[in-house]
């Protein structure tokens, strides 16, 4: 057994039989992939990778249960993550690139497996495991501690231990003891309150459109294949060799403003004005989603979570409020309105 140290947790230990994963050449490629892609340019300090948290799921998920099979695949459930994660996802598909990350994950997953004492069928029958994946899951648990820990913005002390023993799988449901609804409350405004200050910062979501079309460009050059099996740092090497407008501006945090934010159709058609005006890359057009997610658990009452709990109904109506499309604008050819 070894040890790796960790904020959140302290010394990790990870078992002898896992550590022919966690050696292997492209899990330590998560090292390579932030977690929170460009929230690195509003919190300075949000530079942790999927690396870290691949840990730390893994880590949580020990105190959830004792199945190694289960461990195993909380170790490896983001190897298939391209660069910059979600952000690049979103970038290929406005392109009308097919990227199947569950069918990465499965080929990288296969390769790493076979070095170690797990078999990958016995490891990947958890890809839809809710003790990992639920509303409360070791995904959500870890990610919300460490997003929160590394950008700065506190949401109080997330009691991870007191919910993962209080929870149980039950076939394909998540079900907790009412003690811990309060703890779980809590989660789920951690949850709410990182989506409007990190998640969706306006300004982030104006980084994620640049980058957007950066990636566009990157097309030009190489192909999906290879773009998707590149890190953050080799994008960056990339982009930085096309000598990418976008990346440029990214880099040098001359970021474009907000201009407008409202209703979609409203949005489209500012958009189509200064466009027309002042040129497609004077102006960007994006959306800010919805962050909900409906908490799929249950009590050992069998009630769901969202009919005991009003405050969770209450965060669902309030997150709906939240979506809007925006248009942001190069401060230095369009006047602010």
């Amino acid at each position: 057994m070894k040890y790796i140290r960790d904020p959140l947790y302290g010394d990790v230990p990870v078992h002898g039989e896992l550590l022919p994963i966690v050696d292997h050449p492209l899990f330590q490629k998560l090292r390579n992939k932030k977690q929170l892609s460009l929230a690195y340019l509003v919190y300075p300090s949000a530079v942790h990778t999927r690396f870290e948290h691949s840990l730390g799921v893994y880590y949580v998920t020990t105190h959830a249960t004792e199945e190694r099979s289960v461990w195993a695949y909380a170790l490896l459930h983001d190897v298939g993550h391209a660069a910059f994660s979600h952000l690049m996802e979103l970038a290929l598909m406005r392109y009308d690139v097919d990227f199947d990350h569950e069918k990465r994950s499965e080929r990288i997953a296969k390769e790493i497996l076979q070095d170690s004492p797990f078999s990958f069928k016995e490891v990947w029958k958890n890809r839809e495991n809710v003790l990992i994946y639920g509303g409360v899951g070791t995904d959500r648990l870890d990610y919300l501690q460490r997003d929160s820990y590394f950008t700065g913005v506190r949401v109080g002390h997330i009691n991870w231990e007191r919910i993962v023993r209080s929870m149980r799988v039950e076939g394909k449901r998540l079900v907790i003891q009412s003690k811990v609804l309060p703890n779980v409350e809590h989660l789920y405004v951690a949850r709410f309150i990182l989506g409007d200050a990190v998640y969706f910062h306006k300004t982030v979501l104006i980084a994620d459109e640049m980058f957007v079309r950066a990636v566009g460009e990157l097309l030009n050059h190489y192909s999906p294949s290879e773009i998707v099996e590149m890190d953050d740092h080799e994008i960056i090497v990339a982009l930085r060799k096309i000598n990418s407008y976008w990346w440029r501006r990214i880099e040098e945090r001359r970021l474009f403003k907000m201009y407008f934010r409202g209703g979609e159709e409203e949005a489209r058609e500012v958009y189509e004005k200064l466009a027309s005006r002042y040129g497609e890359d004077a102006v960007i057009l994006g959306r800010r989603p919805s962050f909900y997610s409906k908490p799929d658990v249950y009590l050992e009452s069998g009630e769901r979570l969202l009919d005991v709990s009003p405050l969770l109904r209450a965060l669902r109506k309030s997150e709906e409020t939240r979506r809007y499309w925006f248009v942001a604008v190069d401060p230095l050819r369009i006047p602010p309105p």
